[in-house]
C-alpha cells in the first residue's frame, strides 16, 4: 500500500495493540480521553469534520477498499501515526460483522457549558443516564438530523465514546457540540439563558403536540413557550426517565400518548418523536 509501510504488529501483548484494545474499556477512555472509532465511513467522516485524529490501524488483508486504501495513505502522508494488525488481532477490536478493515484512535472533544451561549430559535438536547450506548448513539445520530444546536450530557453514566455509541452515531458524533455537566449547572445555564426546558416523562401533564401549536393550552405554573426562543428537551433514562429535580425545574413536562397495548417507546424513537417535533 505505501513504500514505507507501517510496521505491523501480530503479538497479542505489544504495547501498541493494548493500548487500543484498553480502550474499549470507559475506565481507559476517561484516563486518556481517547476513544475508537472503525469502519471507513466512520474514519472519513471523522477526517472531513476535523476531528482529531491520533492514530490509524489497519489490517491490509481486510481492507480491501479502494477508498479505504487511499484514506490510510492520506493520513500516512500526513505524519499520523499507523500501525498494520494481524487479522486476528483486528477482529479483537471490532464490533462488525462484516469488518472494513480500517480504524482510529481519536481525542474526546467537549465544549465548556460556559462558553455555549443561545440565539434564538435554537434547540438543545439534555439527556441523563441514558443506559445503552446504542440509544446514546442513535439519539446523537437523530440529534444532528433535526439540526440540534447541543447535546448536554447530564449523568455520569452517559458515554458518547463507548465503541456501540460511535458505532449507532454513524458518524454524527464529530459533528455534533457535546457539554457535558450536572444537573444542576445545566438548570442555572438555561435560567441565565433564557433557555425554554421541556422534559419527557410518560406522567408530563401536556400531549408533545401541544407545543408546537400556535396557542398550546396550558395551565398551572407553566409559561407560554415562544417558538423564537431558545430551548431543550429532556430525556432520561429508559428505566427510570429523568431525576426528579430536573423534571421539577422544567417549564414544560410533555408526553407521548400512545395507543393499543404498549405503554413506553424506545428512548432513541422518544427523542426522535420530540426533536423533529420541536425542530419542525
Amino acid at each position: 500500500m505505501h513504500e514505507n509501510k507501517p510496521p505491523l504488529v501480530t503479538n497479542p501483548r505489544d504495547p501498541r495493540f493494548l493500548a487500543l484494545l484498553n480502550l474499549q474499556t470507559s475506565q481507559c477512555r476517561s484516563r486518556t480521553n481517547l476513544y475508537l472509532i472503525e469502519g471507513i465511513r466512520h474514519l472519513a467522516r471523522a477526517v472531513e469534520e476535523r476531528a482529531p485524529v491520533e492514530s490509524v490501524f489497519y489490517d491490509p488483508s481486510v481492507l480491501s477498499n479502494h477508498f479505504g486504501r487511499k484514506l490510510v495513505r492520506r493520513l500516512i502522508a500526513s505524519r499520523v501515526p499507523t500501525v498494520r494488525l494481524a487479522t486476528h488481532l483486528y477482529r479483537d477490536l471490532t464490533l462488525a460483522a462484516e469488518p472494513q478493515g480500517i480504524g482510529a484512535v481519536l481525542r474526546q472533544q467537549f465544549v465548556s457549558f460556559s462558553t455555549v451561549r443561545p440565539i434564538a430559535d435554537s434547540l438543545y438536547l439534555a439527556v441523563e443516564a441514558i443506559d445503552s450506548p446504542g440509544n446514546l448513539g442513535t439519539i446523537i445520530r437523530t440529534a444532528e438530523a433535526a439540526g440540534i444546536s447541543g447535546i448536554f450530557l447530564l449523568g455520569l453514566s452517559d458515554d458518547p465514546f463507548h465503541p456501540a455509541a460511535v458505532r449507532a452515531s454513524m458518524g454524527s458524533l464529530f459533528s455534533q457540540k457535546l457539554v457535558r455537566c450536572s444537573p444542576q449547572e445545566f438548570t442555572a445555564w438555561s435560567r441565565a439563558h433564557g433557555v425554554t426546558t421541556i422534559a419527557s416523562s410518560p406522567s408530563g401533564l401536556l400531549d408533545y403536540r401541544a407545543l408546537s401549536a400556535e396557542e398550546p393550552a396550558l395551565s398551572g405554573r407553566a409559561k407560554r413557550w415562544s417558538r423564537m426562543g431558545p430551548a431543550a428537551i429532556l430525556i432520561g433514562s429508559e428505566k427510570r426517565g429523568l431525576s426528579p429535580d430536573l423534571i421539577e425545574s422544567a417549564d414544560f413536562t410533555v408526553r407521548i400518548s400512545m395507543r393499543g397495548h404498549c405503554d413506553s417507546l424506545n428512548v432513541a424513537v422518544a427523542a426522535g418523536v420530540l426533536l423533529f417535533e420541536m425542530a419542525s
